[in-house]
C-alpha cells in the first residue's frame, strides 16, 4: 500500500495519473458550521459597534443638523427684520407724503417755497398734445423717455400748454411761481425739492434756471445722459408759449 498523503514516486513508472482529495461528510458539516460561525462574528461585531457608538454619532449628527436649522432660521429671521425695515420706511413716507397734503406717495412732487403739491403722471409723450394736456389736467407730467428718481441721468418733470390765455394758464398752475425758487449761489444754498417715488422720498435742491426757446428740446433729449439730477420745466411767461422756464436741481446729498 503506498504511503498516504504521497502523490508521486519516481520509482512508480507513471508520468501521468489522477488526484483526487476528497473529505469526509463529517469534515464538510464542521467547515460551514465554523464558516457560518465566524460570519456570525462579523455581523455581531458590526451590532456591537452600531450598538456601542450610535448614540454618540446619534448626538453629533443631531448636534450638526440643529446648527444648520439654526442658522437658516437665524437667516430667515435676519430677512424678515430687514423686509419689517423696508416696509416700516414706506410706511413713514407714506405718513409724510400725506402731512405735505400730497394724494399719494407713490409719484409726487412737494416745492416747499412756493407750496406746490401735485402728484406726478409718469411716462408722458411730450409731443403728443391730447396726452400731455389730459395729464396735465391731473396734476404733473413725467416725459416719457427721462430716468425716474434715483437714477443716472435727469428726471423730467413738466406742466406746461401748447395754448396762450386762460386755457393755457390752467394748466401752469402747479409750477405758476417756478420763477421764484433760487439756485444755490456761493455759501447760499438753493431751494429744495421733494419728489416721492414708490414710498421713497428723493430731496433735491436747486441749482439753476434757465429760459430758453420753446423748440430747445435738449434738455429732454439729453435726459439719459448725466449725473442723477431733476428737470422742471413750465411755459413761460404762464399762459403762453413764447418761452421755456428751466429748473435744474442736485439730489441732496444725506449726511
Amino acid at each position: 500500500m503506498r504511503r498516504e498523503g504521497l502523490v508521486y514516486h519516481y520509482l512508480w513508472n507513471q508520468l501521468s495519473g489522477e488526484v483526487v482529495v476528497a473529505i469526509s461528510r463529517s469534515a464538510k458539516i464542521a467547515y460551514h458550521t465554523i464558516r457560518a460561525f465566524a460570519s456570525g462574528l462579523v455581523v455581531a461585531g458590526i451590532a456591537g459597534l452600531i450598538f456601542t457608538f450610535w448614540p454618540i454619532v446619534n448626538s453629533e449628527f443631531t448636534y450638526r443638523l440643529s446648527l444648520a436649522r439654526g442658522e437658516n432660521v437665524l437667516e430667515v429671521q435676519e430677512a424678515q427684520i430687514a423686509v419689517s425695515a423696508v416696509e416700516n420706511e414706506k410706511e413713514k413716507t407714506r405718513q409724510y407724503a400725506q402731512e405735505l397734503g400730497l394724494p399719494n406717495s407713490y409719484f409726487s412732487v412737494y416745492i416747499p417755497k412756493i407750496g406746490a403739491r401735485a402728484p406726478v403722471m409718469e411716462n408722458v409723450d411730450p409731443v403728443n398734445e391730447k396726452a400731455y394736456l389730459l395729464a396735465l389736467k391731473q396734476g404733473i407730467a413725467h416725459a416719457a423717455g427721462s430716468v425716474f428718481p434715483g437714477m443716472e441721468g435727469a428726471t423730467f418733470l413738466f406742466a406746461h400748454s401748447s395754448e396762450a390765455g386762460l386755457r393755457g394758464a390752467q394748466f401752469n398752475t402747479v409750477f405758476y411761481l417756478l420763477r421764484e425758487l433760487k439756485a444755490s449761489e456761493g455759501n447760499v444754498p438753493g431751494d429744495e425739492i421733494y419728489v416721492f417715488f414708490l414710498d421713497k422720498l428723493y430731496k433735491y435742491r436747486v441749482s439753476a434756471k434757465h429760459t430758453v426757446d420753446a423748440n430747445d428740446t435738449s434738455w429732454l433729449t439729453e435726459a439719459r445722459t448725466g449725473s442723477e439730477r431733476l428737470i422742471l420745466q413750465t411755459c413761460w411767461p404762464p399762459g403762453t408759449a413764447w418761452k421755456r422756464l428751466i429748473v435744474v436741481a442736485e439730489p441732496i446729498q444725506e449726511e
